[in-house]
């Protein structure tokens, strides 16, 4: 096991870290171009790149970015699908200390404007296919280029210049990536260096992942599951990056058999997706050993599905966020059924403190917020003093999320604390009914909202996507009387004949739900 050590981080933290690590990623990445040249490192639309390839891409492309006057510390906006082109921008920014900032292909021009307006770029570079989602020049005063990928650039021989241009710390920025913004306007979380080397060692020990191992990114690289769990951890690993550009199922199963499929995360509505839509029968996937998951709990159901039609694939729970750069918790390989409801426990260098409303650590197996410490959490948003301060205690990361610890050190989480229904003075967490129904393998998705009450204030609503209504309604209903206490009991529920709504994640969209649902009744 490697050793752990004690070390200041971030000014004010005193942190837990793996002794030997390096110092920035792209020395990381640097030895396994020089242990494996040859080795495939990204598979795209059946272009494949070695890992000496891509790198001197990089190369190039950093000399491109010197002779634009682009220099460490400056922000550089990138907007484009899953594609090799992306890595190549985000490997450069790396070398060099340059700092990328990730836009979703599915966001809207204003939401790419608020974005860019936050970070002040120096420059733009995007696909010109994606040029409808970039704000006008006039809007944006601070960027000096907006430019258009040009391959010819990257493929110059400039390759003079393999050293860093400028050097990098492990405290120094890489990536700012901007959360969802559901509750105002989105902030900008800082990821460091150690934050990504500690995420990416946390997986890669965790699942034994090595060069001969490879994903499928399915997720936009602008998240931080697909940015750090899968373009990170797979380049951290000398593994194989094989991208999509959009989630099709039968397209995924089909790179998933073809490329010998090992190690992914995806969102439980995937995993569905894959048994409603196709039959997996049909597909060779025994090099698919490592089946992650996280964003909501996995349906009963669906874990009986797969684990008979794949055998040797491991079905693991994780949580974490962008501002723990990843995983903050993971499960172990092997766990008994009675934790299929647990997140797993937290990652080895951090720590989970569960505090009650008035900053108070609880006792174990109480219910409070999850507080997240370690040198993955990340030291706070871009130039938002006030929004870091609010969220960040003594390094601790204020996650918002209500859960507990049980005796042997595994977490569960039960709510988000701004989604706690209130029914009538009693506080009712959605995930603890959520986690009951789904994993009764009775329905394909669920969710529970808040319906508003002129007496109550808010009563429970749950809302199902399944294929057999009429019969598992009673079902259901019995299932919550006898594992609810009274006043958790569902007032309301209703059946659809299609997947719940959900954002571009994955996830699904409560606050939608809670629109249609008031609309109808």
């Amino acid at each position: 096991m490697q050793e752990v050590s004690k070390e200041v981080h971030f000014r004010d933290r005193l942190v837990s870290i793996f002794v030997k690590r390096d110092t920035n990623f792209w020395h990381a990445f640097e030895k396994n171009v020089k242990k494996n040249p040859a080795n495939i490192a990204v598979i795209d639309d059946g272009t494949r790149i070695s890992y000496e390839e891509i790198y001197n891409l990089a190369i190039n492309l950093s000399s491109h970015f010197f002779q634009l006057g682009i220099k460490k510390g400056d922000r550089v906006c990138v907007l484009f699908e899953n594609s090799w082109p992306l890595l190549t921008y985000i490997l450069a920014g790396l070398k060099d200390g340059i700092i990328i900032v990730p836009l979703n292909p599915k966001s809207s021009i204003v939401e790419n404007e608020t974005i860019i307006n936050d970070c002040t770029p120096n420059s733009i570079f995007f696909d010109k296919l994606l040029n409808i989602n970039i704000p006008e020049k006039q809007k944006i005063t601070s960027v000096k280029y907006f430019l258009n990928f040009d391959e010819k650039i990257l493929k110059k021989n400039i390759t003079e210049n393999k050293k860093s241009f400028y050097v990098v710390d492990e405290e120094d920025p890489a990536f700012i990536l901007y959360t969802s913004g559901t509750t105002g306007n989105p902030k900008g979380a800082v990821i460091t260096n150690i934050n990504i080397i500690h995420s990416c060692l946390h997986f890669q020990r965790h699942f034994s992942l090595s060069d001969k191992d490879n994903s499928i990114l399915v997720v936009p690289a602008s998240h931080v599951t697909g940015l750090v769990a899968h373009i990170m951890t797979m380049f951290f690993s000398g593994g194989t990056l094989i991208l999509m550009k959009k989630f099709d199922v039968k397209e995924f199963l089909h790179l998933a058999e073809k490329e010998h499929l090992t190690y992914l995360i995806m969102v439980p509505a995937m995993y569905n997706l894959c048994l409603i839509r196709d039959d997996l029968s049909k597909y060779d996937l025994t090099s698919w050993r490592i089946g992650c998951f996280g964003g909501a709990s996995m349906p009963l159901g669906t874990i009986k599905k797969l684990k008979s039609l794949l055998p040797n694939l491991s079905l693991v729970n994780a949580y974490g966020s962008t501002e723990t750069c990843s995983p903050a918790t993971l499960m172990p390989l092997k766990y008994k059924n009675n934790l299929i409801a647990s997140v797993g426990k937290v990652v080895e260098t951090g720590k989970i403190m569960i505090m009650n409303d008035n900053n108070e650590q609880v006792s174990i197996e109480e219910t409070g917020e999850l507080w997240i410490f370690g040198p993955m959490v990340i030291p706070g948003y871009w130039k938002n003093k006030k929004k870091t301060s609010e969220e960040f205690v003594n390094g601790y990361w204020k996650s918002g999320d209500i859960g507990y610890k049980d005796k042997n050190g595994y977490i569960y989480i039960l709510d988000r604390k701004k989604d706690v229904i209130n029914r009538g003075g009693y506080k009712i967490y959605s995930t603890e009914i959520e986690n009951l129904i789904s994993l009764s393998g009775l329905v394909l998705e669920v969710a529970v909202i808040p319906h508003m009450d002129p007496i109550l204030g808010e009563k429970i609503h749950v809302i199902i996507y399944s294929d057999n209504q009429s019969k598992n309604l009673k079902k259901l209903q019995k299932l919550c009387s006898k594992n609810l206490s009274k006043y958790k009991q569902p007032d309301y529920w209703t059946f659809l004949d299609s997947e719940l709504p959900k954002n571009k994640n994955g996830k699904i969209l409560k606050t939608l739900l809670i629109d249609e649902m008031e609309d109808k009744f």
